[in-house]
């Protein structure tokens, strides 16, 4: 035997649209729906209000001056240990944790690698050779500092031998920027 399908629901569904569409039609069932309605109502309205208010944090502004005056002056500390040829005074510039990508060499991962790396890099300078820095870009947000910048390094007689790019990306640890990536290399195809 085939049972009818009814497109309205179950009997009791029906008798429910019967009745709300009954009661539309009918004003003293309004005014009973609209009795029901009203505190259902205020009570939403009541219960929306008694959230919290979205929290909204405000940032530290960041001084983009500022930050760039401490990078230039760290950058700037780091030249002079690396023309001093300090390996160790160089090395402050990194954290224990950094990555140093340096021309032509696999990732220098970690405070030793990046000191045997600095190491190298001096031992293959000629005497008298300083190098010098550029910052060319600084951006900021949080905790965290990009720079951009160039390298130059000139012979004891002041002649140009190698000018070069970098990128370096700081973290503020303790209230000090340090290095926790580089990467640099040379701007000629030699």
């Amino acid at each position: 035997m085939a049972i009818p399908v009814n497109i309205l629901g179950t009997v009791n569904q029906q008798n429910l649209l019967l009745n709300f569409m009954s009661c539309i039609f009918n004003l003293s069932c309004m005014k009973k729906l609209n009795l029901f309605i009203i505190p259902i109502a205020f009570c939403f309205f009541i219960f929306q209000s008694c959230q919290p208010a979205a929290v909204t944090e405000k940032k530290a502004e960041l001084n983009m001056d500022s930050i760039k005056a401490k990078v230039i002056a760290i950058e700037a500390e780091l030249v002079a240990a690396s023309n001093a040829r300090d390996v160790e005074r160089a090395a402050k510039f990194y954290s224990s944790d950094a990555q140093s990508l340096a021309n032509a060499e696999p990732t220098r991962v970690g405070i030793d690698a990046i000191k045997e790396g600095i190491k190298k890099d001096m031992a293959g300078e000629a005497p008298g050779n300083t190098m010098a820095f550029v910052t060319t870009g600084v951006w900021a947000a949080g905790n965290y500092v990009t720079e951009t910048g160039e390298i130059t390094t000139k012979d004891k007689d002041g002649k140009v031998v190698y000018t070069g790019k970098y990128m370096t990306f700081f973290e503020l640890r303790d209230g000090k920027y340090v290095c926790i990536r580089d990467i640099w290399n040379s701007s000629s195809s030699d």
